[in-house]
């Protein structure tokens, strides 16, 4: 029984960290020992989920629900999992579920349940993220902003991810959006000033993690991102010094001078003549 926990604990340790060949592989060899782990059913269906292997991750969701029915988790996996299906009246039955468990006189759970769903979207638009899926991964942050709009961590990371995506423009007006919201919002102007830093924006760039530091003098990343401003000014070649153009002007003016002396000279004599 020791192994057994000793191998759950491991294998959360990789889910946890995104690691999960090595948290399936460990959570497969948990499963031969003990069949009755709810949360490793749920785990192993969110691995299945990321994977593509839908099929797979909807068994995983039901095993663990078979186990314990009240298991609000992997009812949210398996709701979030139909309506990327488009299985919407799949889905429509589980927040049925969700509400004929709710406590009585319940009227309604709906704030809680979209928190929850926008956080599991959040999720798995980390994970797409993590992998560099990142048109998966704003697909997802959109849907957990569709829930909640004013979930500010999300709505920056579907910055970053439109940023890594290759679309800076839509970038910088989520990323604004943010900031109008909350001004001094840090890891907001973080992004902000690395999206800036992408499009050749340098002073914009250290503008936002000016900011930053402001509100957090010893904020790691702005101190870090301002030091790569100055790498980059200093390695910038220096426009050399516009050189004077009155040479040519020198030589015609000295001609003329030459010109005028003998005419000075005649008029000199012919005013001694007078004499």
């Amino acid at each position: 029984m020791d192994s057994v926990k000793k191998l759950l604990a491991t294998g959360k340790q990789h889910f946890d960290n995104k690691q999960y060949k090595q948290a399936e592989h460990i959570f497969r060899r948990v499963l031969d020992e003990d069949t009755r782990y709810a949360d490793v059913y749920n785990m192993m269906g969110v691995i299945a989920h990321v994977d593509g292997r839908f099929a797979t991750a909807i068994e995983c969701f039901q095993q663990a629900l078979d186990i314990n029915p009240r298991y609000t988790e992997a009812l949210l996996n398996l709701a979030v999992l139909y309506n990327d299906l488009g299985q919407y009246d799949e889905a429509k039955k589980l927040y049925a579920q969700l509400k004929r468990g709710g406590r009585k006189g319940q009227t309604t759970i709906e704030p809680v349940l979209r928190g929850k769903l926008s956080n599991l979207h959040a999720d798995i638009g980390d994970i797409y993220r993590s992998i560099g899926l990142y048109g998966h991964s704003i697909e997802e942050y959109r849907k957990a902003l569709d829930l909640n709009a004013a979930y500010l961590d999300i709505r920056t990371k579907l910055g970053q991810a439109l940023r890594e995506h290759g679309k800076p423009q839509e970038s910088l007006k989520e990323l604004r959006s943010v900031l109008r919201t909350k001004a001094s919002y840090a890891p907001a102007l973080i992004q902000l000033g690395i999206t800036a830093y992408t499009l050749g924006r340098v002073a914009d760039a250290r503008k936002s993690w000016q900011a930053v530091l402001k509100k957090d003098p010893r904020n790691e990343y702005a101190l870090m991102y301002l030091r790569l401003c100055e790498v980059t000014e200093n390695t910038q070649p220096k426009k050399a010094a516009k050189k004077p153009t009155t040479k040519k002007t020198s030589v015609k003016a000295k001609k003329k001078v030459k010109k005028a002396s003998p005419a000075k000279k005649k008029t000199t004599a012919k005013t001694k003549k007078k004499k």
